[in-house]
């Protein structure tokens, strides 16, 4: 199976470790309990509007806050936040990360390098369009449930190892609730832990 709706801006977020793990998830990142939600960047839910997209799929609370019923399909409005999944921008440059609990999606933080570079630049784009986005949507994702630090950052465009001070200075409050692990799939493969899959380890 294979997503794909598009954003606002025609890009689906789509890379190959997505798709090659979307059998043992199950796109576990379109299911939505314990408290989470997509965040719609500012403008963005206006922008939908505009485009020839469908939104049947989506719920929307107001124009900050969805909620998917089902994976997106090719003419379907997919959120930027769904495209930049399973990072979100964790400061306002962009330069460091949140990442979806590991028991929850299950690609290896190795390969999410070239990820963090589409969404570095997708939300510069964004904050560029539309000033004070990155503010806005960092103080937003605080409420977000299911995210811990990225262990890497952007230096100058360097790729570095986040510092245990920095990994505590973006940690979210809450923590992922214990019946919204993905039990099907994490029962059955050693090794996932919040922070790590088993190919981190490599």
């Amino acid at each position: 199976m294979y997503n794909t709706g598009n954003t606002v801006l025609n890009d689906d977020g789509v890379f190959s470790a997505c798709m090659e793990r979307q059998t043992l998830c199950g796109y576990a990142c379109c299911k939505f309990r314990g408290g989470n939600w997509i965040m719609l960047l500012p403008g963005e839910y206006e922008l939908a509007g505009e485009v020839d997209l469908k939104t049947d799929h989506l719920a929307f609370q107001d124009n900050l806050h969805a909620i998917c019923s089902k994976p997106c399909k090719n003419g379907d409005f997919k959120p930027m936040d769904c495209s930049w999944y399973p990072l979100f921008p964790a400061n306002e440059t962009a330069t460091k990360f949140l990442v979806a609990d590991h028991r929850k999606c299950p690609i290896p933080n190795k390969y999410l390098i070239d990820k963090m570079r589409s969404v570095q630049t997708a939300a510069l784009a964004w904050e560029k369009r539309f000033p004070g986005t990155l503010k806005r949507i960092v103080a937003l994702s605080r409420d977000f449930v299911g995210y811990k630090p990225f262990p890497y950052k952007f230096d100058n465009q360097a790729v570095l190892e986040m510092s245990p001070e920095e990994l505590l200075e973006i940690t979210l409050p809450t923590e992922f609730s214990v019946d919204y692990v993905c039990m099907e799939w994490t029962s059955n493969q050693a090794g996932y832990t919040a922070t790590s899959t088993p190919e981190d380890e490599d």
